[in-house]
């Protein structure tokens, strides 16, 4: 088949999100990721990648730690890290790290980002981690079951789970729920069990 055969279909451009403060940095990632099949949306502060994630989807989000000339902390990459996966959750991010350390890029994996690459990275290897974390993002936990927070209800669940765990033996019953018998009784009545 030859390139121009309409049977041919490229496959589609991904679109990235880089955070960096550093130009050069987001020059030599926007060389490797444009002619490796991504577009390249490009942010130096969090305020500008705040607006740009609220008005346009990614396919991943490529996050600097630092913001600022000096900083090697990792606070403030981590606070924006936390603020994003509390809003998106499912977002892909991967840290790219260069003065932080492996023990904060390890702590931005605990807040949600899929993988982490340390600056100055090897291109293909950067692309490798690109790549993979989009194509096998992290699954976000489901949201807690809600909870019956309604005292009544779930003091008469407690009990009957308690009567049947013990066989409906009242004694063994009131010492697992930490009440005297009669407590126990009281509560029964109170619950018609």
């Amino acid at each position: 088949m030859s390139e121009t055969d309409p049977e041919i279909v490229a496959p589609p451009r991904r679109t990235a999100l880089f955070l960096d403060d550093d130009a050069d940095v987001l020059a030599a990632a926007e060389l490797v990721l444009t002619r490796n099949g991504f577009d390249l949306i490009k942010a130096q502060t969090p305020e500008a990648a705040r607006a740009l994630l609220d008005v346009q989807s990614v396919d991943v989000l490529l996050l600097d730690l630092n913001f600022r000339r000096g900083d090697t902390s990792g606070e403030a990459g981590l606070a924006f890290l936390s603020e994003r996966m509390a809003l998106t959750p499912h977002l892909v991010v991967v840290v790219v790290t260069g003065h932080s350390g492996m023990a904060i890029a390890i702590e931005a994996m605990r807040l949600g980002a899929q993988d982490f690459i340390v600056k100055p990275w090897h291109n293909e290897r950067f692309l490798a981690t690109v790549r993979t974390a989009i194509d096998n993002p992290r699954v976000a936990p489901p949201p807690p079951a809600p909870q019956d927070l309604n005292l009544e209800r779930s003091e008469r669940e407690l009990i009957k789970a308690a009567l049947d765990r013990h066989s409906f033996n009242i004694s063994s019953a009131a010492k697992d729920l930490g009440l005297t018998r009669a407590a126990l009784y009281r509560r029964m009545e109170k619950h018609g069990l």
